[in-house]
C-alpha cells in the first residue's frame, strides 16, 4: 500500500513537471499575456517574456506544493486544508497517507481546519484497540491458558484485550526552556485486571485494583484500568532533565502491557510472573552523553498506589546505546521493603538486563535476563530466600517493510515454588510468530507457542487430569487511532 501509494504521488508529481515544463515552452499564453508570444523564446528573452517565466514557474510551484501537501483526513467543518501544516498526507508525518495517527488528536480540529485544541496547547491524543483469540491443543477443562501465554488466558473465546487512550504532552518539547506535560492512559478491556494495581493498605486493592472489581475478574471480563497517570517536568539542565511523579510502568524487562509495544500477542514468563508492572512515586532521568541514560527515584513499590507499609523503594536504570545504534544494553533494578509470606517487611529485589543487537539490515536479536529475591517469602521455609529468574531470547527478521517474522525462546525458574505453587519448576517456550500491517493502521500478529515443564504438571486438559506441556495458536488484531 505503501509504494502504491508512493508511486501514484510521484506519477501525478512527475506528470504535472512534464506538463509544466511543456507549457512553459511553447505556450507564453500560460503566463497570461499571450500578446507578446511571437518574440518570446527561450534564445530571444525580452521583459515580456521574463514575465511569463515568472508567473508560470509560480504557478507550477503552487501545485507542487499542494499536491506534496494534500490532505488525507475528513474535516468535520472545512471541505478543504488551507494549511499545509496540519495536513497527514506528508511524508514527515510518519503514517504513510493512511490517516491513522494522530487521528483523535484530529476530532479537536478548530471549524477553519487550520487550528486543534489540543495541538495548540502541546497536547496529544492517541490509542488502539486489539482483539484475538487462542486456541489450546489441551482444550483445558476450566478453559485456561495458564500458566503462562500472559494475557490471552482465555481458551478458545473471542477476547476484547485493550481499547487503550492516550493523552499525553511532551514536557521536553522545547528543550531549551523549563516546561511540563504529563501523561494519563486508560485501558478498557480483558487486560484491565491484569494491569490494575495488586496491592494496597494491608494488602487491599485500591486504586483502579477495585474498579470493575479488577480485584475479583474473571479471565475475559471487560475491566477498566488506569496504568498511568503522572504528571512531568523539564529542566534545561546540562543535557536536559525530565522529572515524572505520579503513577507509571517499570522499567523492568523488555516486555510491556501496551500491545502496540510487543512484537508477540501472547507475553514471556518472566514479564507475567517475574517482574512488576506498575509503580507509583518519582523519576527523574538523563542523558549523561550522547551514549548513556539514567533514570532513578524513589516508589512505593509494586503495582501499588498508596504506600502499603510505609516502606520505599528505588527504581533505577541505566542504559547505553552505541553511536551507530545498533547494540544497545540496559540495566533495571527496583529494590525496597515490602509485605512477606510471615507478616513481616522485608527487602523484594528485582534487577533485569537487557541487550539488544542489529545483526544485519533484516535480522536483529534480543536476550533478557531477570532475577528477583525475597526474603521470608516463602511461607513453607522462613528465612529462605524466594527466587525467580529466567532468560528471554528473541530473534527477529523483517521480510519486508509491512511483514516482519519473530521467535522467542525462554527459559524460567520458579525455584521455590512462590509465583506459581511449583518448586524447583523450570518452564520453557518457544513462541514463533508473525507481524502483518494490511496499512499503518490495522496489524496482523499471529502466532504459535509450545509451552512445557520438567518438575510438576501445571496444565489442564479436557477431562481435567494435568499435564506437563501445552500447545496454543493464537492471533490477535491491533487498529491503531
Amino acid at each position: 500500500m505503501r509504494k502504491l501509494n508512493e508511486l501514484k504521488r510521484k506519477a501525478r508529481l512527475t506528470g504535472l513537471l512534464l506538463s509544466g515544463l511543456g507549457l512553459m515552452a511553447v505556450s507564453p499564453a500560460f503566463g497570461g499575456d499571450a500578446g507578446c508570444a511571437p518574440s518570446c523564446t527561450p534564445d530571444q528573452p525580452n521583459a515580456c517574456c521574463t514575465k511569463v517565466y515568472e508567473e508560470a514557474g509560480t504557478k507550477l510551484a503552487a501545485e507542487l506544493e499542494r499536491l506534496t501537501a494534500e490532505c488525507c483526513a475528513p474535516k468535520t467543518c472545512a471541505p478543504t486544508c488551507t494549511n499545509p501544516d496540519t495536513c497527514c498526507g506528508e511524508e514527515e508525518s510518519g503514517d504513510d497517507g493512511d490517516c491513522c495517527s494522530g487521528r483523535l488528536t484530529r476530532l479537536f480540529d478548530d471549524c477553519d481546519g487550520c487550528g486543534n485544541f489540543l495541538e495548540d496547547n502541546g497536547w496529544k491524543l492517541s490509542g488502539w484497540l486489539e482483539f484475538g483469540i487462542t486456541f489450546n491443543g489441551n482444550r483445558p477443562a476450566n478453559d485456561l491458558n495458564t500458566p503462562g501465554v500472559g494475557f490471552n488466558q482465555a481458551d478458545s473465546q473471542f477476547m476484547l484485550n485493550q481499547l487503550y487512550f492516550v493523552l499525553e504532552k511532551d514536557a521536553a518539547a522545547n528543550e531549551d526552556c523549563f516546561g511540563w506535560g504529563g501523561r494519563v492512559d486508560l485501558l478498557v478491556g480483558s487486560d484491565a485486571a491484569d494491569t490494575a494495581v495488586f496491592g494496597g493498605p494491608n494488602n487491599t486493592p485500591n486504586f483502579d485494583g477495585t474498579w470493575s472489581n479488577n480485584d475479583n475478574a474473571t479471565a475475559n471480563q471487560i475491566g477498566l484500568a488506569m496504568p498511568q497517570m503522572y504528571a512531568s517536568f523539564y529542566a534545561p539542565i546540562g543535557n536536559g532533565v525530565t522529572i515524572n511523579a505520579g503513577h507509571f510502568y517499570t522499567l523492568i524487562g523488555y516486555e510491556v502491557v501496551p500491545a502496540t509495544g510487543n512484537f508477540f500477542y501472547s507475553r514471556a514468563y518472566t514479564m507475567q510472573y517475574n517482574e512488576p508492572f506498575t509503580h507509583t512515586g518519582v523519576l527523574a532521568s538523563t542523558d549523561l552523553s550522547d551514549n548513556l541514560s539514567v533514570t532513578g527515584g524513589i516508589t512505593t513499590g509494586w503495582d501499588d498506589f498508596q504506600n502499603q507499609n510505609n516502606e520505599w523503594s528505588f527504581l533505577g536504570s541505566i542504559g547505553w546505546t552505541s553511536d551507530s545504534e545498533d547494540t544497545s544494553v540496559t540495566f533495571a533494578i527496583s529494590s525496597g521493603g515490602e509485605n512477606d509470606a510471615f507478616g513481616g517487611t522485608s527487602n523484594l529485589t528485582i534487577f533485569s538486563i537487557v541487550a539488544q543487537q542489529k545483526l544485519t539490515d533484516n535480522l536483529s536479536y534480543v536476550f533478557q535476563h531477570d532475577h528477583m529475591f525475597f526474603p521470608n517469602n516463602d511461607a513453607n521455609a522462613a528465612g529462605v530466600t524466594a527466587e525467580a529468574y529466567g532468560i528471554n531470547q528473541y530473534l527477529f527478521y523483517d521480510i519486508c517493510d509491512s511483514t516482519r517474522a519473530g521467535m522467542r525462546v525462554e527459559w524460567w525458574r520458579d525455584h521455590n515454588g512462590t509465583q506459581l505453587g511449583n518448586p524447583g519448576t523450570n518452564y520453557y517456550e518457544i513462541t514463533a510468530g508473525l507481524n502483518h500491517k494490511l496499512n499503518s493502521c490495522i496489524q496482523v500478529r499471529p502466532e504459535i507457542r509450545w509451552d512445557w515443564a520438567d518438575g510438576a504438571d501445571p496444565w489442564t486438559t479436557k477431562s481435567g487430569a494435568t499435564k506437563d506441556s501445552q500447545f496454543t495458536v493464537g492471533t490477535d488484531v491491533i487498529l491503531v487511532f
